[in-house]
């Protein structure tokens, strides 16, 4: 038996007739298509949303923001490579209606379109709404670090300058000395061949103090600025620590609602850890659910005292686990071996003696209690107590009741803090890996923010797909706009 033939290259055959027969009907990019016919791009904020009177024709920016959002559905998110797909690719053929805008158009779309394109994540948000997509009850709250264009190499820290620097100076004093051997050397009769000439030498060290001055020059603006780090390709990113070790990156946060685990509200930090995040997301994910009570769920990375008050005042019901006592990790009793009497305002130690109140102290932004006791010095037990002279010293906070509660609301309901690994992780996974966008094109914290918009946008997008299907996204986007 022969193999499969197909047609010869060079014959004439009978194409169909026009391009929508080329489109399955459960194409996800007639969704795209219905997407952004729904919208209105004038009150968007769009540039061009109504074509000028006058002057050569424009291209319509609902056909490119439908470029862009197929790209980040495709992984193809470059405006060089969907300049290319609008050539060859049948769906982006399609979507565009057969036009092809080069690369520079497309790239000043996004670029002149940053807080329409948000605007835009919201519209699809209010959609999902009114379709019950979002269960408006329970959201997790989780950051991760994304690559910036920006190298390593060109990320400096106070430390790494003061490094580079001394380094420079030594090699400054290296070749004055190397200089000096040569220009002795050439003075001889007959002069040995030196490995450098003396020229040489001096052309390589211009360069050198180039660079030491430049170092300089930064390591001044770090002072000034009070800055602990610079980055010269993206001066917004920061070097952070990474499951690989560290890199410069945005920390990116989202709120994930539980229902289908769709992206309810995002930002873009350039915080190198999630501390004193948690508040700011909570609110974001009420006002984008349009709830005044929420669960949040959250790592330990979030804890913050004052984080969780200003939660619980905000109608924020928390679940986060709790620090690991210091005291345990040195080997002596944790505080939760120590009993708080409230009505007599003291703690009781393991051995029964009390602990009393003496004084205040601030640290941390917080107001502590100190409690002490005199008793340490004959205890049996001092040795897995303390190791202090001054004996035990407890500190409460002054509102440890909010820790006190969220305890018990973990106890309560432990199975929580797992809950949230499935809800918050699996956004980041999806991005990252199955639709290839772990890392950033653009710099600047503003771009970086546009281009998560549409990440996040086609994220949901995804998503909605799988859970509705496209003839009835089609059916209800359409039922919207009459």
């Amino acid at each position: 038996m022969g193999y499969m033939r197909g047609n010869e290259r060079g014959q004439h055959i009978l194409f169909p007739s026009t391009l929508d027969e080329y489109i399955d009907e459960e194409n996800p990019v007639r969704v795209i298509a219905a997407f952004v016919g729904a919208l209105d791009f004038a009150e968007l904020g769009f540039v061009r949303a109504a074509a000028a009177e006058t002057g050569r024709p424009g291209y319509d920016p609902r056909l490119l923001l439908g470029l862009y959002i197929w790209g980040h559905l495709n992984k193809v998110r470059s405006s060089r490579k969907l300049e290319r797909e609008c050539e060859r690719n049948l769906e982006a053929m399609w979507l565009l209606e057969n036009l092809r805008p080069d690369f520079k158009t497309i790239a000043d779309f996004r670029k002149d379109n940053g807080e329409p394109i948000k605007q835009t994540v919201v519209k699809f948000r209010l959609w999902c709404l009114r379709e019950g997509l979002y269960g408006r009850e329970m959201v997790a709250v989780d950051g991760s670090k994304f690559k910036a264009v920006n190298n390593s190499e060109r990320n400096f820290t106070r430390k790494k300058l003061a490094k580079v620097i001394k380094r420079e100076e030594a090699r400054v004093a290296e070749y004055l000395e190397a200089i000096e051997a040569a220009d002795q050397a050439e003075a001889r009769e007959p002069p040995p061949p030196p490995p450098l000439s003396g020229e040489q030498l001096r052309e390589k060290l211009k360069k050198l103090k180039e660079r030491l001055a430049q170092h300089e020059q930064l390591e001044q603006t770090l002072k000034k600025s009070g800055e602990s780090q610079v980055s010269l390709t993206d001066a917004d990113a920061r070097l952070m620590k990474t499951s690989k070790g560290s890199d410069v990156c945005y920390n990116v946060q989202t709120v994930v609602d539980s229902k289908h685990k769709l992206i309810a509200a995002y930002e873009v930090t350039n915080e190198g850890n999630d501390l004193g995040q948690l508040g700011k997301m909570g609110k974001q994910g009420q006002e984008a659910l349009g709830v005044k009570e929420v669960t949040v769920l959250a790592d330990g990375g979030y804890f913050d005292g004052n984080t969780i008050k200003e939660c619980e005042e905000a109608g924020i019901t928390t679940y986060l686990p709790l620090p690991h006592s210091k005291a345990t990790s040195r080997g002596l009793f944790a505080i939760e071996r120590f009993t708080y009497d409230e009505p007599r305002d003291c703690y009781v130690c393991p051995q029964g003696e009390s602990l009393t109140f003496r004084a205040k102290e601030q640290a941390n932004n917080k107001e502590y209690r100190i409690y002490r006791t005199h008793a340490c010095g004959l205890c049996p037990l001092r040795a897995q107590c303390t190791k202090s002279q001054k004996g035990r010293k407890l500190r409460r906070w002054v509102e440890q009741a909010v820790l006190e509660r969220l305890k018990e609301r973990i106890r309560g309901q432990p199975e929580l803090l797992k809950e949230r690994k499935k809800l918050a992780e699996h956004p980041f996974g999806t991005i990252k890996r199955a639709m290839d966008q772990g890392y950033f094109l653009m710099k600047g914290k503003k771009k970086v923010t546009t281009e998560t918009s549409l990440t996040v946008l086609s994220y949901n997008l995804k998503r909605v797909i799988n859970i509705m299907g496209v003839e009835k996204m089609i059916t209800s986007m359409q039922a919207a706009t009459t």
